[in-house]
């Protein structure tokens, strides 16, 4: 893993994200609390930040290591801005697993029919079989005005954290439970 540590709370100050313009610059900081437009961005951040490199062989994590590991991003409603329970559970698998995608619904027939196990295979097999480490973000919902912040977890730990109701989720307190120091980038 590098210079990198697992359980550590990584933090950078964000004050703006500005678009130069030829002419002009334009505030584009709103854009940052849209999670289809931070995604890419945050994804990218945390590489710089780290010297994980995007994953341009076409593989299943988002980022990878010069030793090749390979790290999914994730990302959670930050404690500060969001602490309500109902913010705690996030989804850490992969996304062809919710919702209508290919093998959301499967999942969730077997979840209802009480296959605790077969979800997770499924899920094992869409996901976290191909990851490493995932860095979990706290960019769902971000608000500029707390820091951008993210912790590595092995993916042994995270296997072992996935909440017992559906295999999909975790919890952000379980992730940040985890975390024995806080390091600024920046």
């Amino acid at each position: 893993m590098g210079n990198l540590k697992a359980h550590v709370l990584y933090e950078c100050e964000i004050k703006a994200l500005t678009l130069k313009l030829e002419k002009r610059e334009v505030d584009m900081t709103f854009i940052l609390e849209n999670g289809r437009a931070n995604y890419i961005l945050f994804e990218n951040l945390t590489g710089m930040l780290t010297g994980l490199s995007q994953n341009s062989q076409g593989g299943k994590a988002d980022l990878k290591s010069a030793d090749g590991a390979q790290y999914e991003v994730k990302s959670y409603p930050d404690v500060e801005v969001y602490p309500e329970l109902k913010y705690d559970l996030f989804h850490t698998a992969a996304s062809s697993t919710f919702g209508p995608n290919n093998k959301g619904p499967i999942i969730k027939k077997m979840l209802a029919e009480g296959d605790y196990q077969s979800a997770l295979d499924i899920c094992k097999q869409a996901g976290f079989d191909h990851t490493d480490f995932f860095v979990y973000t706290n960019t769902a919902k971000f608000k500029p005005s707390t820091p951008f912040r993210f912790t590595i977890v092995p993916k042994h730990k995270v296997l072992e954290l996935l909440d017992l109701r559906d295999p999909r989720l975790i919890s952000r307190r379980s992730i940040l439970g985890l975390c024995t120091d806080v390091v600024r980038l920046c």
